[in-house]
């Protein structure tokens, strides 16, 4: 025969009754039993914690114990009228408001027209206030003095997910009880109970799943429990778990977290392309791939010998995992970014070089093209302090002019070439200043460098200076970071990111100005990087002679005075 009884939500039928039902939380339930005990109850309760973890719950039974008739050791008992109207819902003085929705000064305006009328069938009229701390600042005002000093019989409780969205005035007239997660254990008993109560079997690996899915809130526990049992057979296994909310196996998982730690992209790819065939959640598989890289992570904090992979290289799996953000919907989506994330680190993201080093330095050498001499400084005149030139004249490189000394930076952009020849220092010749003791020295050639690559470095002012002044002021920022046949790579920093996009949009002039540097046709590709770019100065005078450089080329030009 068909039952006649509507179906009923499982969190609604197993709701806690009474404070001996809430789990986990037994620091406030003895708290709140202590209060009615000894009538210490306040006028204003905040209730704060993650959804699903009883926060409802703990006001509707605080409710039912303060008008309770017949109270068992601070515990309602849930049979007198009293609570009875309050489990059922049928009292008028329980007024739940939900505070999403009733958020206005309009609501709290109403709100207060009723305060003053006394309650007509309970002994205390309780208002509560669910999310509360989407109420807007004017109601708050407006329900600020009602909080402070209400008639003797009411009592508000406000229940909240972000206690930082109440203003400080409204907090100290509350007495706040933190409701935490509910840890794996206590789920597991509670969903146990709820299976044996309803006659249903589960193997314990599906209920721990369950309970560990719910990342600590019962309420959404019960919710999949729920579903399960509407879908599953009279078994539910792990597998119908997975299958049900889309979940990828154990050993998917282990194999993603693979694939990232060794930059298998093409592995990572096929196994992608796999869970879409299966229907399976990427949102899903992200949040599973994140929690297996915690958890190994902390195990081999405890026990390196539990590691199944290098911490190093695990760690910054997850860290490109953490990047993502799961609910982008443009371009590619969430698919896309996981893509990207399987790809192992190029040098250049793996963090500076040594030929990329800025050691602090009392003299900035800047490489030159190859086949030119640099001077270490070229005196600017009297009272302005050294500033590096890069020369084609062998002659000029022969003799360096003593700099002025002061604090600056140094910056290898490329390799220098070695001068063509060497003439014995005069009395007035200043040695170039050595690094403070300690600082890395540049290498000779940066990681993966090239010719093309050096020399497009080295005359990367001559560049800035042929392009236009929009553009000039957005590639000031960049540097090349790689030329690998016909594709030309410009690194910007992380911090100034959206000049990248800026660039982007200017890729015709970049691609005709560093293609006439080069002497060929290129491509130019803009990439943000976390090395810490060192780059050439481009003072307006540095410009002028990049500029003149590429007039005049190496041709000798006589200026006269200007009178």
């Amino acid at each position: 025969m068909t039952s006649t009884v509507p179906h009923q939500a499982l969190y609604r039928r197993w709701r806690a009754q009474t404070f001996a039902d809430i789990v986990g939380q037994q620091a406030v339930v003895e708290t709140l039993r202590n209060a009615v005990r000894s009538d210490r109850v306040g006028h204003g309760i905040l209730f704060v914690g993650p959804r699903g973890t009883g926060k409802t719950s703990l006001a509707r039974i605080l409710a039912k114990a303060l008008n309770c008739t017949n109270l068992q050791d601070g515990d309602p008992c849930d049979a007198c009228p009293s609570c009875v109207s309050i489990r059922e819902g049928t009292t008028l003085d329980l007024i739940e408001i939900d505070a999403a929705s009733n958020n206005g000064i309009d609501s709290v305006r109403s709100l207060r027209e009723r305060l003053p009328y006394p309650p007509g069938q309970l002994r205390k009229k309780v208002y509560i206030l669910d999310e509360a701390h989407q109420i807007t600042g004017p109601a708050w005002n407006a329900l600020l003095k009602s909080i402070e000093e209400p008639p003797p019989f009411v009592v508000f409780m406000f229940a909240s997910t972000e206690p930082s969205g109440f203003p400080p005035a409204i907090l100290s007239r509350l007495q706040r009880f933190d409701v935490r997660r509910l840890t794996i254990p206590e789920i597991e008993g509670k969903l146990t109970r709820i299976l044996a109560a309803d006659g249903r079997l589960a193997d314990p690996a599906a209920v721990r799943l369950i309970a560990r899915l719910a990342a600590g809130g019962m309420r959404d526990a019960e919710s999949m429990l729920d579903q399960l049992l509407s879908a599953a057979p009279d078994r539910i296994g792990e597998a119908h778990v997975r299958d049900l909310l889309g979940l990828a196996d154990a050993e998917v998982v282990d194999a993603f977290v693979g694939f990232l730690v060794r930059g298998d992209a093409a592995g990572g790819v096929a196994l992608l392309d796999q869970l879409d065939e299966r229907g399976r959640d990427l949102r899903a598989l992200l949040d599973q791939v994140v929690d297996a890289i915690r958890l190994e992570l902390v195990a081999g904090l405890h026990d390196p010998s539990r590691a199944g992979h290098d911490p190093a290289a695990l760690a910054a799996a997850g860290r490109r995992l953490a990047a993502i953000d799961p609910n982008r919907v443009g371009i590619g989506g969430l698919r896309f970014q996981l893509e990207l994330a399987l790809f192992a680190p190029s040098a250049t993201e793996r963090g500076p070089q040594p030929s990329l080093a800025m050691a602090p330095s009392a003299s900035t050498a800047v490489a030159a093209p190859t086949g030119t001499a640099t001077t270490p400084a070229v005196r600017q005149g009297p009272g302005h302090p050294a500033s590096p030139v890069a020369t084609s004249d062998p002659a000029d490189a022969a003799t360096p002019a003593p700099a002025r000394p002061g604090p600056t930076r140094t910056v290898q952009l490329a390799p220098a070439a070695a001068p063509t020849h060497t003439a014995a220092p005069t009395p007035d010749d200043a040695p170039p200043v050595a690094s403070p003791a300690g600082s890395p020295a540049p290498a000779a050639r940066p990681v993966g460098g090239s010719p093309d690559l050096d020399r497009l470095a080295g005359g990367w002012i001559e560049v800035v200076a042929s392009v236009g002044p929009a553009t000039r002021a957005v590639i000031n920022e960049c540097r090349p970071l790689s030329v690998e046949g016909n594709v030309v790579t410009l690194g910007f920093p992380e911090a100034k990111a959206f000049l990248k996009d800026v660039a982007a949009r200017k890729a015709k002039e970049l691609d005709a100005a560093v293609g006439a540097f080069l002497g060929r046709s290129v491509n130019v590709r803009c990439v943000a990087t976390n090395v810490e770019l060192p780059l050439p100065p481009t003072t307006d005078a540095d410009l002028v002679l990049a500029e003149a450089r590429r007039i005049f080329a190496d041709d000798i030009v006589e200026i006269g005075e200007v009178s």
